[in-house]
């Protein structure tokens, strides 16, 4: 899922050099108010905001599915923008308030969802799995917490089986469809260490319940949503009128069916998604354990580590991306942390790589994508 380096350069550059022949899209899009800033502050701001409307322009085709897009630093959103369609038969825009779902970003709540348990000593990730989910196989009861959440437990991806049984990606598959089909893969993938699964977090969903008493939908809107103020829902094909439809690669409406969660499902906006990033730098929701274990991806990451549903990349950024369909998502948090840059599109060939880096090279140019 990674876009080479070189094609990026590419794609950056052509966009940058056509920006200075690219109107704005809308003169509105920065939430911060400036006035109390000093006047060199205000310009700079000015400049960034009017350079990254000018991105949008040229890489958020009007036409063509859409991008939302959002900077905040310590927390605080200093630009938003969008392009493109969010309905594209009826030509309704993407605009800063429309919704996505932010896919496999949505391993970090429920990561943070676990270690907030732990913390409370309500459960240990050295507990095997079989400990808090009933019937599964043999791996049951060696396959850790631990493992769930740094993805090197090996359980095969819970989609497979699906497929076996003829369940397609728009077919209705629930939690517990998607669970028994869990139960039903009696043989881990070969080798150790890591390799990716959204099996994984699918089960961590079912511990947050088994332990808290709560689903994980109303798990994270209790503790974590409602008391940081941030409009997030755990909804997996929530349909309403600002959340975005989903494009395949040919433009065709793509709809999903399923509905388990803990590895995806979380809608909201770029804006809310970059608010949230400053729990990394200030929180006391997320605390210094979520990087506690942290394991090499090898040949998925050379170099990157896979922490509690986050990637730490070998500058000391922050990173997950997410595809869900035509969703698809990029958040990063800055190696300093005090910048997260959020990206969010609904068609999966929209350009939210060269988005992405294209705002860091405006935003913040000492990190990376």
């Amino acid at each position: 899922m990674r876009t080479p380096r070189v094609v990026l350069a590419l794609l950056v550059g052509a966009a940058l050099v056509a920006l200075s022949g690219c109107a704005a899209p809308t003169p509105d899009m920065t939430p911060v108010d400036l006035r109390a800033r000093p006047t060199s502050a205000r310009d700079q701001l000015l400049q960034q905001a009017r350079a990254s409307d000018r991105v949008i322009t040229a890489l958020a085709p009007a036409d063509q599915p859409g991008c939302s897009a959002a900077v905040a630093v310590d927390g605080t959103v200093l630009w938003a923008g969008a392009g493109g369609l969010a309905d594209v038969n009826a030509g309704i825009p993407v605009t800063t308030d429309t919704r996505f779902d932010i896919a496999s970003v949505s391993k970090q709540f429920t990561a943070t969802a676990i270690l907030m348990l732990q913390r409370e000593g309500k459960l240990s990730l050295a507990d095997p799995i079989a400990n808090y989910v009933d019937g599964l196989p043999d791996w049951g009861a060696s396959v850790t917490l631990d493992q769930l959440m740094h993805q090197t437990s090996r359980i095969p991806d819970y989609w497979v089986e699906l497929d076996d049984i003829d369940v397609g990606f728009s077919d209705f598959a629930d939690q517990t469809m998607t669970v028994d089909a869990i139960r039903r893969e009696t043989e881990l993938e070969p080798g150790t260490g890591f390799l990716y699964s959204n099996s994984n977090y699918v089960l961590l969903a079912e511990v947050v319940a088994r332990v808290s008493g709560q689903t994980l939908p109303d798990f994270l809107a209790e503790r974590i949503f409602t008391p940081l103020d941030l409009e997030m829902v755990l909804a997996p094909t929530l349909h309403a009128a600002d959340i975005a439809l989903s494009y395949d690669d040919d433009i065709q409406l793509q709809e999903a069916g399923w509905t388990s969660y803990g590895h995806t499902g979380i809608i909201t906006t770029a804006s809310e998604l970059a608010r949230w990033g400053d729990q990394y730098r200030a929180g006391d929701i997320i605390q210094d354990d979520f990087s506690v274990g942290a394991v090499d991806e090898g040949e998925e990451g050379p170099g990157e580590l896979y922490a509690a549903g986050i990637n730490i990349e070998p500058n000391g950024d922050l990173k997950h991306t997410g595809r869900m369909g035509g969703f698809i998502t990029d958040f990063t948090v800055s190696a300093d942390r005090h910048t997260t840059i959020t990206v969010m599109c609904n068609g999966h060939l929209s350009n939210r790589f060269p988005i992405a880096t294209a705002l860091w090279t405006i935003w913040d140019p000492h990190s990376s994508e």
